[in-house]
Formats: C-alpha cells, sequence, structure tokens
C-alpha cells in the first residue's frame, strides 16, 4: 500500500507546458522516485498521473500544484493573494492575480477545471478525506518557508528571493545554481529519490531554459508534497471559501504574514493555520 506524490507546475493555460515529478511513499515509510521531472502540459498531467496510479495502486494520491484551485472572484486579487503578495514583493518578486475574468486560466472553459475534475476536485482541508486530493502550493512562497533567500543590503533583514526564471532579464546564473544545491540537499536527505536529486544536480551545471525552471518548481511543489505525506505541519494561508495557499510551517513568515493579515483588518486566526495530513 503506497501514497501517490505528485509535484506540478502547471503553466495555467492549455497551450503552454509546465512540469511533472511524482514518487510514491511504502508504508514502510521508504520513498521511492518515479522519474526525473518531466515537461508536460494539463493534458499530459492528466494522462501521466492516472497511469501512476494504474501502475502503482496507492491508497491515496496527493497532487501539489502551482496554480489556483479555488477562482471564484470576477476579477483583481484573491483574498489569499493580496495576504501573500507583501511578503513576496517585499523580497523584489512579483504574484500573479488569479480571478475568473483571466481567459484561458480561469474562466469556464480554462483546462484547470479539467484538471481538478478528474482528481477529485480542490482538496477540502476542512475534511481532507479524498483518495485523491489536488492542493494549491507556490513554490515562491515554499522558498521563504525554507529560508532559502538570499542577502541582500538594501534589505538585510528580509534578504531577496532568488533570480531563477531564465526568461527574464533580471536572470542570475549563480542564484541557479544556488537554488538547485539547496534543494538537491533536501532530496538527498531521502532515499529512494536518487532520481530526482541527480536531476537536479545535473540541472545546476547548465545555463537553464525555461522547461528546466518549470521542472525544478514542480520538485518545489512536490517538496510540499513529501512535508504533508511525512506527517509534517504545514502552513495554510488563505481559506477553503476564497482559495489557499500550503506551503511548509515557518514561524517567522506566519508572524509576518499575521501582521499582514492585521493591516488589511483581516484576522489571522481566520486566514492562517497549520495543516497536517497525520
Amino acid at each position: 500500500m503506497s501514497v501517490l506524490l505528485v509535484g506540478f507546475d502547471s503553466a495555467w493555460t492549455a497551450r503552454n507546458s509546465g512540469a511533472l515529478v511524482g514518487a510514491t511513499l511504502d508504508c514502510d515509510g521508504r520513498m521511492r522516485a518515479i522519474g526525473p521531472p518531466l515537461v508536460a502540459n494539463f493534458a499530459q498531467a492528466e494522462e501521466a498521473i492516472s497511469g501512476w496510479q494504474e501502475k502503482h495502486h496507492p491508497v491515496r494520491t496527493l497532487i501539489l500544484i502551482d496554480q489556483p484551485t479555488i477562482v471564484r472572484n470576477e476579477r483583481s486579487q484573491r483574498p489569499v493573494e493580496n495576504i501573500v503578495s507583501s511578503a513576496i514583493s517585499l523580497r523584489y518578486g512579483g504574484m500573479q492575480p488569479a480571478y475568473t475574468g483571466r481567459q484561458g486560466m480561469f474562466d469556464r472553459e480554462a483546462p484547470i477545471w479539467r484538471f481538478l475534475g478528474r482528481f477529485a476536485g480542490a482538496a477540502d482541508l476542512n475534511a481532507p478525506r479524498a483518495r485523491s486530493l489536488v492542493i494549491e502550493t507556490y513554490p515562491a512562497l515554499t522558498i521563504l518557508a525554507r529560508d532559502w533567500t538570499l542577502p541582500d543590503y538594501q534589505r538585510p533583514n528580509t534578504g531577496r528571493l532568488p533570480k531563477y526564471n531564465p526568461v527574464r532579464r533580471t536572470f542570475r546564473q549563480e542564484d541557479w545554481v544556488g537554488l538547485c544545491r539547496r534543494l538537491k540537499g533536501y532530496f538527498d536527505h531521502r532515499w529512494g529519490l536518487e532520481a530526482i536529486s541527480q536531476w537536479i544536480a545535473s540541472a545546476g551545471q547548465i545555463a537553464p531554459c525555461k522547461p528546466d525552471q518549470d521542472c525544478l518548481d514542480a520538485c518545489l511543489c512536490l517538496l510540499v508534497a513529501i512535508e504533508l505525506a511525512e506527517g509534517r505541519e504545514c502552513l495554510v494561508v488563505g481559506n477553503q471559501d476564497s482559495g489557499y495557499i500550503v506551503v511548509p510551517a515557518n514561524e517567522r513568515l506566519e508572524a509576518e504574514l499575521a501582521t499582514r493579515c492585521k493591516r488589511t483588518k483581516r484576522d489571522p486566526q481566520l486566514w492562517l493555520r497549520r495543516f497536517g495530513l497525520g
């Protein structure tokens, strides 16, 4: 009996490709990588995950996806984005808003809804009993939660996010190498995930293209799935009604986001909580 763990960095639209990576967690606690990350669009991701389910017969499938799964607002930011974006922008990052007016991403025909429909919908974190749980995560916030930010002389108290997107002018090769090194160290400490660790090691030695970054983000998504599967507490920002994001727990980040809640006249106890699958 096993649990299937999936990290999916979707590209938000049907035309673009993201990346997918998977592993299994056996009842004896051993993890096994299904293989290195794969470039995949929504249709390919659906087929790959379904194929893994047929092959491994998991008792549960845990999919951590880098895309909003609950979007009910017609415009502007979701509340969770309004809370999180301050921490991201403070460290020179940016966060895309999700709203139903974004055609191809969150309108009625957007591929995310078909994907969710195939895997039991957006996970209900108030009662996570479904055999398939699709949970929204966010790699940039996971980097903050893991304390993988970099020193910045202008903001010594917060540092900055790595600039590892190769299609942007701000890209820094040393940031890419450093993030690969940290992520490899995380996977190195979990036996059975050599295929993923080796891919990250190889990626850290090249000048990446966009699919490489997508694959690395998929690994960051898988990291959160592993944390949950191992019974560790994670941090939930947001709520079931308007959307949430799940990342590893971090007291400093939680305190920062609680301050943001208060500044935006939100009760932190209603918008931040610890979550685990036990």
